[in-house]
C-alpha cells in the first residue's frame, strides 16, 4: 500500500507511526513546501511541494498511484485531502462540499445560522468591498475565512481599527475573504467528541486560556482539564454536537467545536471535522486513555473506531511554551522537571536554529509540556515550578522564554 500524507509537523510524523503501527509494508510518501519538517525523517520519501497547491498534489498522486491521501491536525490540508481524493476516486472520510462547509468559515457560519445552531452575528467580505458593520455591534473580530492557527485574527473596538486589521486578514486568506462577527464575553472551550453512527460522543473538553498580547491580539497559552461551568451549559453543548454531525454529515469522524460559555450561554466559534493540532492527540490520550490519532486513521481507512474514554478525577494541563525573539537554539531544564514527575512529558514544535518571533499566534510555539495532578492547586503549583525552571536559549545562551503569560495563571 501506498500512503500521501500532508503537512510534516510533529502531528504528521505521529500520523505516520500510526499508519506504519497499523499497515505492515506500508510506503508513506510525504508532501511539505519546507526542505526540513519533522516528519520526513518517519517517510519513505519527502516531496518538497506545497500542500495547497491541489493541481501539484494531484499530479504527484496520480504519478505515485498512492493508495490514500491522509493528513492530520490541521484545516488547509483537510481541504486538499478531501478534494484530490474526490477527484481521483481514492477513498476518504470526507467529501469536498463537507470540507468546504467545515473549514471556510463563511460556508460554516451560513450552515449554523440555517440549522439553529448558536453563533455570533456576522458579515462577510471580499478586498473589493466597502466595510459595513450595520447590524453588527463593537466589539468584533475580524479573521480570514480559510485561515488555520489563529493567524490574521483581531478583535476590533471601532471602525479604525476594522479596517486597519481586515487589511491584515485579507493577506491569510486564500479565497480573498474576511468575516467580521460579533464578540462574545465568556471563556473559551476546546470540545473533542468522536462521531460514530451519527452520535457525537465526547473524547475530551477543556478550557482555554489567552494571553492578551494587545488590545486586538491574544494567543492560546494553556488548556486545562476539566473546565468547569454549568451543567446546563454541558448539556447545550452536547446537544449542539449532535446538530452539527447531522447539518454537516459528519460520521465516522473526530469533530473539533470551539466555542464560548457564558453562564449557561453557549456560542459557536467554529469548527471543523479533525483533531485539533499542538500534540492535542496526546493530550486526549493521556486524560482519557482513548487513542483519537489511531480512530481518525481507522476513520481514513473506512472502519469504525471504538470509542472508550476513561475519567481518573485528575486534573491536567498543556502548556505552551513562546519566546520574546531570537533565533531558537536550545531548551534547558525539560529533562530534570520531566525526572522530578514535575512535567509528564513535552513536544518541541519548532527545530534548533530558526528564527522566532513573540508571540502573535498559535503557529510561534517553540514547545508545550504537559502536567498531571490529583488537584487544581497541585497543578498551579507545577505549573509555576515548570515555568520558573525551563529556560529557552537563543544564539547567545541567554533565556528568551515568554514568562508574562504565566505571571497571573489562573486555573
Amino acid at each position: 500500500m501506498k500512503i500521501m500524507v500532508l503537512a510534516g509537523g510533529n502531528d504528521q510524523a505521529a500520523l505516520i507511526q500510526e499508519i506504519r503501527k497499523k499497515i505492515e509494508g506500508v510506503e508513506v510518501i510525504l508532501i511539505d513546501f519546507a526542505p526540513n519538517v519533522v516528519a520526513a525523517k518517519y517517510a519513505d520519501r519527502h516531496i518538497v511541494e506545497s500542500t495547497m497547491d491541489l493541481p501539484k498534489v494531484k499530479e504527484i498522486a496520480q504519478r505515485e498511484k498512492v493508495d490514500y491521501i491522509m493528513t492530520a491536525c490541521g484545516d488547509q490540508p483537510l481541504l486538499t485531502m478531501a478534494v484530490v481524493s474526490e477527484e481521483l476516486g481514492l477513498p476518504c472520510y470526507l467529501s469536498k462540499k463537507q470540507v468546504l462547509n467545515l473549514t471556510n468559515k463563511m460556508y460554516m457560519k451560513r450552515l449554523m445560522v440555517d440549522n439553529d445552531i448558536p453563533t455570533s452575528r456576522f458579515k462577510t467580505f471580499t478586498s473589493k468591498d466597502q466595510l459595513n458593520t450595520e447590524g453588527l455591534t463593537f466589539p468584533l473580530v475580524v479573521k480570514p475565512v480559510d485561515s488555520n492557527g489563529s493567524k490574521g485574527v483581531r478583535k476590533v473596538v471601532n471602525m479604525e481599527e476594522l479596517e486597519k486589521y481586515a487589511k491584515d486578514a485579507f493577506k491569510f486568506t486564500l479565497s480573498d475573504t474576511i468575516i467580521v462577527e460579533e464578540f462574545n464575553e465568556g471563556f473559551e472551550i476546546s470540545a473533542d467528541f468522536y462521531v460514530v453512527d451519527g452520535k457525537a460522543q465526547k473524547a475530551m473538553w477543556c478550557q482555554l486560556n489567552k494571553y492578551k498580547v494587545n488590545d486586538s491580539t491574544q494567543v492560546i497559552y494553556q488548556s486545562v482539564i476539566p473546565p468547569i461551568f454549568s451543567d446546563a451549559a454541558s448539556q447545550k453543548l452536547s446537544d449542539i454536537a449532535n446538530k452539527i454531525a447531522k447539518a454537516y454529515e459528519v460520521d465516522n469522524s473526530p469533530l473539533l467545536i470551539q466555542a464560548m460559555i457564558n453562564g449557561d450561554d453557549v456560542k459557536v466559534i467554529e469548527f471543523s471535522a479533525r483533531l485539533g493540532g499542538g500534540a492535542k492527540y496526546k493530550t486526549i490520550q493521556n486524560v482519557t486513555g482513548f487513542n483519537v490519532l489511531r480512530a481518525n486513521l481507522e476513520s481514513m481507512l473506512g472502519e469504525k473506531p471504538k470509542v472508550e474514554i476513561n475519567d481518573d478525577g485528575r486534573c491536567y494541563s498543556r502548556c505552551h511554551i513562546y519566546v520574546e525573539g531570537g533565533i531558537f537554539t536550545a531548551i534547558d531544564g525539560l529533562e530534570q522537571l520531566q525526572q522530578r514527575g514535575i512535567i509528564d512529558e513535552y513536544v518541541l514544535t519548532k527545530p534548533f536554529g530558526v528564527e522566532t518571533g513573540s508571540p502573535k499566534s498559535s503557529s510561534d510555539r517553540v514547545a508545550s509540556v504537559f502536567i498531571s495532578a490529583k488537584s487544581k492547586e497541585e497543578l498551579g503549583n507545577k505549573i509555576k515550578e515548570a515555568i520558573d525552571n525551563i529556560r529557552v536559549l537563543n544564539e547567545d545562551g541567554n533565556d528568551m522564554l515568554f514568562r508574562a503569560m504565566y505571571s497571573s495563571n489562573t486555573l
